[in-house]
């Protein structure tokens, strides 16, 4: 089995910068993370944890309402699929578990709340520093991980060719602007920003 990896403890400026960033109100991010931290392991979540958090938020979802003529069973077996697409997707180092970083990342892409465009720019920035620009390396990797997330069939290598081919170049690399028009503008990716896998947000704890 070997020594389990350790995460770290996300600080309260973070929590606000994210917050400020995309709008999710301070109290309600502030519960997610104690979600996070009450579920986890060390501030990480292996694909089991994960699993126990997704169904705890997924309850506040139309589409859970809509599945109410599945059997227990079969709703399990298909919110644990989901689960595990959407773990697989930002598993960004592939570790088998999820950072509080990489778990709020996927669920601020999973909020129809929030415009597509904050949204992909809040992935991009947490990707990696990009100054702007989409490097091939990165861009490639976030178009395959947009498709496995949202069932998208396409050609990630022809996608990033095409962008190349109608977008100005800076050094090799794409502006970040024109790679989030992409998304916006496509009807498939869209769509599934609207209509795809959704955790609403919580309503807030009462006061006590």
């Amino acid at each position: 089995m070997g020594n389990r990896q350790k995460g770290r403890q996300t600080a309260a400026w973070e929590l606000d910068a994210i917050s400020n960033l995309v709008g999710i109100p301070r109290n309600q991010l502030e519960n997610i993370y104690k979600d996070f931290r009450r579920v986890s392991k060390d501030y990480l979540l292996d694909k089991t944890e994960f699993r126990r958090i997704y169904k705890d938020l997924i309850r506040y979802s139309p589409q859970y309402q809509d599945k109410s003529h599945l059997t227990s069973c079969e709703l399990n077996r298909r919110n644990n699929a989901t689960a595990d697409r959407i773990f697989k997707t930002f598993d960004r180092d592939h570790t088998g578990r999820l950072s509080f970083d990489e778990f709020i990342s996927a669920y601020i892409m999973l909020q129809n709340s929030i415009s597509p465009q904050i949204r992909l720019n809040f992935l991009l920035d947490h990707y990696s520093q990009n100054n702007g620009y989409i490097t091939p390396t990165m861009g490639r990797r976030v178009i395959q991980d947009m498709s496995d997330l949202y069932g998208v069939n396409t050609d990630c290598q022809q996608v990033w060719r095409n962008l190349e081919t109608n977008c100005p170049l800076k050094n090799g690399c794409i502006p970040q602007q024109a790679f989030t028009e992409y998304f916006i503008n496509h009807p498939a990716y869209s769509s599934a920003f609207y209509n795809g896998v959704q955790i609403p947000l919580p309503p807030p704890s009462p006061q006590l």
